[in-house]
């Protein structure tokens, strides 16, 4: 795998990452003297794009227990203008380990995204941890160049995937769905020593296709918001873990019913159509089969999961994200984080001899 060190230039498409893994791994600190992303996008020409879920739950484990990163993952397709004007927007102020993602990548850790090894990847990423608690933020710095996913969809896709008290921060140098920084997520995490859970890797990612296929369907009907659906989304996960908690064993129709409260109650009904509740019917199928709401009881007690979730199903977004983080803070030895390079508007392919 290719690695640089290389100091700030101008940048272009990056995620921005901060996340904790709960395992006992190498530590990996990068020598930056301004590690403050937001204070870099604020003064980008664009209007960052932001989603923020703040954790109230913390775990026992001490920090020395965690993997520290700060490294960043930039796609092959980009010129050196772009690649440094990409460094430059992520606010890379001294050393940091670099990592360059290809298709090789995209093909390994989005096997199902029909990726070949000479794919172009232009969408870039950095990650770096943060303290317990702290929870996953996201910053679009350039939504013009981001033309799918949104920061709500990267969100839920860190909290599928396994990620706690990450902060990213997505840009492209040119317009692209944004989907293939995720993959350099992974990579620098596995670079840095990390373990990456491909089963959850892989509904993180149906999940993002999933609902970013929704929001296109739906954007221009009265009423309806991605911030909604995610919020929903966030419920009906929340909701569905609880009921695991108890020992409920969840059939299609405990999911659906779930789906459909979490949709009500943050104003979608008749909005989202039959169809797309059995996309996030079986979605949530898919997690029940892979164990995800197995694994979230396993780190802590959810016995006042359904009783918290009843106090805000009046679509309370604030309150819905910040007890939805607590459960997914506790995840350990996992941190996986995955947006895939669509097939249809996103990673080009690079012709042959470029």
């Amino acid at each position: 795998m290719k690695k640089q060190t290389r100091k700030p230039a101008m940048i272009l498409a990056t995620l921005l990452v901060s996340s904790q893994v709960l395992l006992a791994a190498p530590q990996v600190f990068a020598d930056e003297t301004n590690s403050t992303t937001s204070s870099s996008t604020a003064t980008s020409s664009s209007t960052a794009a932001t989603a923020t879920t703040d954790s109230q739950t913390s775990t026992s484990d001490s920090s020395s227990d965690r993997l520290q990163v700060n490294a960043v993952a930039i796609g092959n397709a980009l010129t050196k203008a772009q690649e440094d004007y990409t460094l430059e927007r992520l606010g890379i102020q001294g050393e940091t380990p670099i990592y360059t993602t290809n298709g090789n990548d995209l093909m390994k850790y989005i096997p199902d995204g029909g990726f070949t090894a000479d794919w172009a990847v232009y969408s870039s990423v950095r990650m770096q941890t943060l303290e317990s608690g702290a929870g996953i933020t996201v910053d679009i710095a350039t939504p013009d160049n981001i033309t799918r996913i949104t920061a709500a969809q990267y969100q839920n896709a860190a909290l599928t995937a396994g990620i706690t008290d990450a902060k990213l921060t997505v840009a492209s140098a040119v317009p692209i769905d944004g989907s293939g920084a995720l993959a350099g997520v992974y990579k620098i995490v596995e670079e840095s020593g990390g373990v990456i859970n491909q089963n959850r890797v892989a509904v993180a990612q149906d999940e993002m296709d999933v609902l970013s296929t929704i929001t296109e369907e739906n954007k221009d009907k009265e009423g309806y918001s991605d911030e909604a659906l995610n919020a929903a989304q966030e419920q009906a996960k929340t909701d569905l873990a609880a009921q695991t908690a108890d020992g409920t064993e969840l059939t299609q129709a405990d999911i659906q019913e779930t789906v459909e409260k979490a949709l009500k109650d943050n104003g979608l009904e008749g909005i989202v159509t039959e169809n797309q509740i059995s996309e996030l019917t079986s979605l949530m199928s898919d997690m029940r089969d892979n164990n995800i709401f197995d694994d979230f009881i396993k780190e802590l007690d959810l016995s006042e999961a359904r009783k918290q979730i009843e106090e805000t199903s009046k679509g309370l977004w604030e309150n819905i994200k910040s007890f939805f983080s607590g459960i997914w803070s506790s995840i350990t030895g996992v941190f996986g984080n995955d947006s895939n390079e669509s097939n249809n508007s996103s990673e080009s392919t690079v012709d042959s001899g470029q």
